[in-house]
């Protein structure tokens, strides 16, 4: 009796990992590589510090994707408040002082965390896809007998 080759059920769930892996390598080394550089060469900057800051700013109330402003965490409330005095001081068209630059460097922080947690799914979800990957190879050569 011929056995049934159910590789399918394999190739799936190790293609559809693998996408997920790729978009979440792309999202977090973005943010790694690109976006948390520049903000800190702003925040190290001399010259033009209260522009550089609001530079900053500008370029971190558009949260990393998991490190989104609206999670309910501890650390959640704090940038909730600091979001809340920014955006003011923008609306107004104030800039930013350098004693409020600790309350920037909370939300590069927060952003340092999410590409880092980012990171780390995207290395969970490449593990899951290689083991469907080996599943699905098994499941071929054992076919074929």
């Amino acid at each position: 009796m011929k056995k049934i080759n159910d590789s399918n059920i394999y190739l799936i769930p190790a293609a559809t990992g693998l996408v997920i892996a790729l978009a979440l390598c792309i999202v977090s080394f973005y943010s790694i590589l690109v976006v948390e550089p520049k903000v800190e060469r702003l925040f190290a900057s001399t010259e033009n510090v209260e522009k550089n800051l609001r530079d900053a700013y500008l370029i971190l109330r558009d949260p990393q994707i998991f490190a989104g402003y609206g999670y309910f965490d501890a650390e959640g409330i704090s940038v909730k408040n600091s979001l809340a005095f920014f955006d003011r001081r923008i609306y107004n068209g104030e800039e930013i002082d350098p004693s409020r630059k600790a309350y920037l460097e909370l939300l590069l922080d927060r952003r340092k965390k999410g590409a880092a947690l980012g990171r780390n799914t995207m290395v969970f979800f490449l593990i899951l896809s290689l083991v469907f990957w080996g599943l699905f190879i098994q499941e071929r050569i054992a076919a074929r007998r």
